[in-house]
């Protein structure tokens, strides 16, 4: 959620932080802030806002060559000047930036009240610093130990001392830290983005590390048992692969939509070996008789993700010999779920860093389930704590509301459920050559974009939508309607069609539009039977339907049509329009539409 920037070295430390927040935005945030050290004393500067309104009373040229940086999303108490990072202890010697959430800082607060100390702040992160100025001693290895034992929840850190110039401190638990390597000069972030123009070798802190930062020599500690010191070895990511600028699209969000095509041929040649009619996952090989020896599998996620494993629900129970079970990862721990060695557990999760998925994986881990990961970051959390990972392979995606992963999601699950056929009995049913045509049909989709913006345009006063879909067309509605609510601000409630008559049916009037997937699949009688329920509640209805289907004219008011192809595909077909809507409704109401407001791209805090 919040960004963090660190940097020390040969160079003026504030445009690299500037830069490096800028880099971060997409992450979400309310305010921003940085601090230096300058001549001995802590300069810090914050503002309630965006980071381009930091930059404005900032001095990029002070000869500060040590300083931290941070965007925050307000959890503890309001976005705020006071509330806004970073924080400095009593004496003015610590100051910190935080990602994360310190659950039992109200105790801690209160302990160091006792102490004396003076709050600022109402945050979480204040306690930390405060820690640090109560315990902190000549072993600086030893007095971090002390503060990160008083600290429950997730957090990344990062410290500037005053008495240390040249050197910044991070450490993480259960929240990403990256820490970059450069000529005389280190990077801590939260994400590779904000040092890609910089650096290429990057070192991943494992939880309860200390990392003391300076340019001559980087020092890893391990706080959890006698203070060992590590021998980590840089990873080498070429800038190449990290690309950033928009390409020309006004936005992240319509830039990644039309990178789909590309992904997918990605993922259908790329992320899989074929031999013969077989194929393979190039990510992974699991042990032997995996799939006889589950009898069940467990889906968590979140947002977009959730859906995704929804969809794998409805697809993998018409061929699986398995039941399927999808949980939110929040509520995964308070149903009691009955797993154990025999369940395969999947985690789905974009960033890698999810707080909630990461609590339920380590919860299956502990009843002994086997764990598999779709992430689109094998550096991640979730990544490197499962069992066996398949790599999203969707490239960095900036845009807030979650597309191309999605895209990328649903190709892993369509693959996945052939890869285990394959694996039970011995055959698969992809059809290649149907296969390498989705990319060529997403392309023309993309191209007669044009209508999807009329129609967006046209509904886009309206206040109230509903999203109605059946079968495994039921999740894809659900994440029509969630893209329309995250970028557009109007709300937008998904229902099973079959369901309308039982409560939401009586949401219909004039004034509230209906969104449908009515493609000729094995959903179509009844979602036209539904539609026409809707027509006589005279609810506009925006219909995506296969191409040259002259009957669903009768009840549509607006088409939206997708080409003709194998049944057993639409679910690539009808994602691009949903979120073409949802981007141009945005849009036309000039909507912050790769940061939308209250939102963060990785939820890193339960």
């Amino acid at each position: 959620m919040c960004g963090i920037i660190g940097y020390v070295g040969k160079n003026p430390c504030v445009p690299y932080i500037i830069k490096g927040l800028k880099m971060l935005e997409y992450r979400g945030y309310d305010s921003a802030g940085l601090a230096t050290l300058v001549d001995g004393e802590i300069k810090i500067k914050k503002v309630v806002g965006k980071v381009n309104q930091l930059e404005k009373i900032v001095v990029n040229n002070e000869e500060g060559y040590i300083g931290i940086g941070h965007t925050r999303w307000a959890t503890h108490g309001e976005p705020t000047l006071n509330n806004a990072h970073p924080h400095i202890d009593c004496n003015g010697r610590f100051v910190v930036v935080h990602n994360g959430i310190i659950e039992n800082y109200k105790e801690l607060k209160d302990y160091l009240l006792g102490r004396g100390h003076i709050f600022r702040s109402q945050t979480d992160t204040e306690v930390i610093v405060h820690l640090l100025e109560e315990f902190f001693e000549e072993n600086i290895v030893y007095s971090f130990k002390r503060v990160v034992e008083k600290l429950e929840g997730s957090f990344a850190l990062v410290i500037l001392d005053k008495n240390n110039p040249q050197s910044l401190y991070g450490i993480k638990r259960q929240s990403p830290l990256i820490i970059g390597l450069g000529d005389g000069e280190v990077f801590v972030a939260s994400d590779i983005p904000a040092l890609s123009l910089w650096v290429e070798d990057y070192i991943f802190p494992e939880d309860d590390q200390l990392a003391i930062l300076n340019p001559k020599k980087l020092e890893i500690y391990n706080l959890k048992d006698k203070l060992e010191k590590l021998n980590i070895k840089p990873v080498k990511i070429s800038k190449e692969k990290i690309s950033i600028d928009k390409g020309g699209y006004p936005h992240y969000m319509l830039k990644e939509i039309h990178e789909q095509p590309t992904i997918l041929r990605e993922i259908f040649t790329e992320g899989i070996e074929k031999k013969g009619n077989f194929f393979f996952f190039k990510d992974f090989k699991e042990d032997d008789n995996l799939w006889k020896n589950i009898n069940k599998i467990s889906i968590v996620a979140c947002g977009t993700s959730y859906h995704a494993g929804y969809f794998a629900k409805y697809l993998w129970e018409e061929e699986l010999p398995y039941n399927v079970e999808v949980d939110y990862s929040s509520e995964f721990r308070y149903r009691k779920p009955k797993i154990d060695k025999n369940t395969l557990f999947i985690a789905i999760s974009q960033s890698g860093e999810t707080a909630d998925t990461i609590a339920a994986l380590r919860l299956a881990r502990e009843k002994g389930a086997k764990i598999l990961s779709l992430t689109n970051n094998l550096r991640s959390t979730i990544a490197r704590e499962s069992d066996l990972n398949l790599y999203l392979r969707s490239g960095i995606e900036i845009g807030v509301a979650a597309t191309k992963t999605f895209m990328a999601e649903l190709a892993f699950i369509f693959l996945l459920k052939e890869y285990i056929k394959q694996e039970l009995y011995g055959e698969n049913s992809i059809n290649w050559d149907d296969l390498r045509k989705i990319p060529v049909y997403l392309e023309k989709i993309l191209s007669e974009s044009n209508l999807i913006k009329e129609i967006a345009y046209k509904y886009s006063k309206n206040k109230n939508f509903l999203y109605i879909a059946r079968g495994k067309n039921f999740p894809l509605i659900l994440e029509g309607a969630l893209k329309l609510k995250e970028i557009s601000y109007i709300h937008a409630e998904g229902v099973s069609a079959g369901e309308m008559k039982h409560g939401p049916i009586a949401l219909l009037d004039e004034n509230t539009p209906v969104m449908t997937i009515a493609v000729q699949d094995e959903t179509y009688n009844k979602i036209f039977s539904n539609l026409e329920e809707v027509k006589a509640r005279k609810a506009p209805i925006i219909a995506i339907a296969t191409e040259n289907d002259q009957k669903i004219m009768d009840v549509a008011d607006d088409l939206i049509y997708v080409p003709k192809h194998n049944s057993k595909y639409y679910y690539f077909f009808v994602t691009i329009p949903l979120q073409l809507f949802a981007y141009y409704v945005a849009e036309k109401l000039e909507r912050e539409i790769d940061q939308p407001r209250n939102l963060a791209k990785s939820v890193t805090v339960e």
